[in-house]
């Protein structure tokens, strides 16, 4: 039976080419059993949230979500398997199916990305207030143009949040902290909402006319594989000891600092001496993560090239400014090279507007032919809902209407070409750092005409699109190509929108407690991650009511358009010329600020890949694949074992990722 509708009728049912049967929503006992499996993945999404918020504003144990994959999931993902594998000897009816796995997989990534939103909202809630004193222009500008339901005002809430030492269930506190947390999980939610619609909508194009591969899924599929499971090969385990191992190494050096470490994550080198313009190279940034060549093995000769010339490239052209100009304008968060966010949010967004181009007449053709997650119609309503909510919140945050629908759009311009990226070529991470939407609107309009309840505004969603690796469309997108036909459609959504919304909650009410027993402020968490992310969200504000352009920054703004003029020049390069070796994709990518973890295992993997293609084939890449998932999954598991006994025992671990 073909899954074909007729003509404009958008059929529901689970996507697929013509000849495939689409799997039908459940009910009864089925639907019982998926209802079971989507509480069994909230229950570990917020463990997770606890797990993660806990670690990274306490002790600073790691970030997983600066990473596409994140390896607190695949490590509840293996227990799980391995809990299950117990279960299925004794109680097999008891046991997860393959596709329940990985519905559990999804569900804790999306839920991940929703608790880096939980966590990161709280540093912009009550900073202006705790830190009036320290500054003039908090009590004479920002402060008075604060909405006070979307922050916390109240002197006792901002005191006992950054001081600690009083209990959390209280009226005073759950009245202070209630009205943020229900209308910025609205902002979430709705987002996570536009991703889920918009997903629905180009997922059968991508899938089956682009023929996109989705190369990140491959890791829980191998990993839940019933067949011929990865771990019975000798090079897997040959991998996992190398990368466990160092770990391992490195731990023992933490614990006892006499005992020699291996030196693999990020680190600067600072090249003194120098003159310029060549002072404008250092620092140059090296890692060695194991993780990482065991991530890029899969990705394509041509991006991991590009990759690692991308990166050097903004090092030469930080030369060349310096020579030219005497100021290369660089940001100490990328050490990439000058202007770089700029050129990275200009090649995103022509990335978009390419493949908005090149898909308008196929999209159609496509959602005639194949079924879907949810109606047209539906989908559509529900992406501009969404936006509606989003845009609502933003204007009850004093943004000017005008902004805020610039805002959703660039951001959802922003998701949708990083869903495409992701869903193509799979890099370990292609998130924007600190580029859009707000610092495009403020290059784009300038002080004056945006105003300073705009600029508050402005510093006050700075979190939304801080850096986009936890956005909920590229995961949306990948979780429908992971899911289909091992689950229905309504469970997959409801599995996605569920997930956003328990991961953000978690992660706000973690540092809730955490804040209220132990004190942002105080002193008494080694890492101040919150106080640092509040200080940033607001001195950018102090910086554009004292900045000297009043106007447009045109020279920001032409950094943008050159970023964009560069990657439709290397996508039409490619398009008239086979085997072009630079490519658009690694242009976007080695502009942005983890490019500085990358090009080293970029580099090194390339030539690996190289050799192992140029004398194997095909047939010697299947071969030596184990020994990559090994890289992968050994600094994942050990590195996350560690990570956890850390933030239960509250004792300093070695942090594998990032820095």
């Amino acid at each position: 039976m073909p899954t074909q509708g007729g003509p404009g009728s958008g059929s529901v049912g689970m996507p697929g080419p013509p000849g495939d049967h689409p799997i039908p929503d459940p009910s009864g006992k089925v639907r019982s059993r998926w209802g079971v499996v989507i509480f069994l993945g909230m229950v570990l999404t917020a463990g997770n949230g606890v797990w993660m918020t806990s670690t990274e504003i306490t002790a600073n144990r790691g970030f997983a979500t600066c990473l596409s994959l994140y390896y607190n999931v695949v490590f509840t993902l293996v227990l799980v398997l391995m809990v299950n594998g117990l279960v299925a000897r004794r109680r097999p009816a008891l046991a997860l199916r393959r596709g329940e796995l990985l519905l559990l997989f999804l569900i804790g990534t999306v839920g991940t990305g929703g608790a880096y939103y939980g966590e990161i909202v709280m540093s912009a809630l009550a900073w202006p207030y705790h830190n009036a004193a320290n500054d003039a222009r908090y009590v004479e500008s920002l402060v008075p143009n604060l909405p006070k339901l979307l922050t916390v005002s109240d002197p006792e809430a901002v005191r006992d949040f950054y001081m600690g030492d009083v209990p959390l269930l209280r009226w005073s506190a759950l009245r202070a902290w209630a009205p943020p947390f229900l209308l910025w999980g609205l902002v979430v939610a709705a987002a996570g909402w536009i991703g889920i619609c918009l997903s629905t909508l180009i997922y059968a194009q991508v899938r089956y006319q682009e023929r996109l591969p989705f190369p990140l899924i491959q890791v829980p599929l191998t990993i839940t594989a019933e067949r011929v499971p990865f771990y019975r090969s000798p090079l897997f385990w040959i991998g996992f000891g190398i990368a466990g191992g160092i770990v391992v190494i490195n731990e023992l050096h933490v614990i006892n600092p006499s005992f020699p470490e291996i030196v693999v994550k990020r680190y600067p080198i600072r090249l003194t001496g120098l003159e310029r313009p060549w002072s404008a190279l250092s620092p140059i940034a090296v890692g060695f993560n194991p993780l990482l060549i065991g991530l890029q093995f899969a990705m394509p000769l041509d991006l991991l090239w590009s990759i690692f010339f991308f990166y050097w490239a903004g090092k030469i052209e930080g030369v060349f400014l310096d020579f030219v100009l005497g100021e290369p304008r660089y940001r100490s968060a990328t050490e990439v090279g000058p202007l770089a966010a700029e050129q990275a949010v200009g090649a995103i967004l022509a990335l978009a507007v390419f493949s908005f181009w090149t898909m308008r007449g196929r999209w159609r053709d496509a959602w005639r032919k194949y079924d879907h997650f949810m109606p047209l119609r539906r989908a559509v309503a529900g992406a501009i809902v969404g936006a509606a909510v989003m845009v609502a919140v933003l204007c009850l945050a004093h943004m000017p209407f005008f902004l805020a629908v610039l805002f959703v759009l660039i951001f959802v311009a922003v998701m949708y070409s990083l869903a495409r990226i992701r869903a193509q070529y799979g890099p370990p991470a292609a998130g924007l750092f600190m580029a859009a939407p707000v610092p495009l609107l403020y290059n784009l309009f300038g002080r004056d005409a945006i105003g300073v309840p705009g600029l508050a505004s402005l510093s006050l969603t700075h979190w939304i699109g801080r850096e986009f690796t936890p956005s909920a469309m590229p995961v949306a997108l990948e979780g429908f190509a992971l899911m289909e036909r091992r689950c229905p459609p309504r469970v997959i959504i409801t599995g996605i929108f569920l997930a956003t919304v328990v991961g953000y909650a978690t992660a706000f009410l973690t540092v809730l407690v955490i804040a209220y027993r132990y004190g942002i402020s105080s002193g008494r968490l080694y890492a101040q991650v919150v106080p640092h992310l509040g200080w940033e969200t607001y001195s950018l504000f102090s910086r554009r009511l004292s900045d000297g352009v009043s106007g447009p920054h045109w020279d920001l703004l032409a950094a943008t358009g050159f970023g964009a003029g560069v990657t439709l020049l290397l996508q039409t390069l490619r398009t008239r010329f086979v085997g072009f070796p630079l490519h658009p994709v690694g242009y976007a990518v080695g502009n942005t600020w983890m490019s500085a973890s990358l090009w080293v295992t970029a580099f090194i993997t390339w030539v690996i890949k190289s050799i192992v293609l140029r004398y194997g084939g095909l047939r010697g890449y299947y071969a030596v694949a184990p020994f990559f998932w090994g890289l992968l999954l050994g600094e994942f598991m050990v590195g996350s074992a560690i990570s956890l006994a850390g933030t239960l025992t509250g004792t300093p671990v070695y942090v594998f990722w990032p820095y």
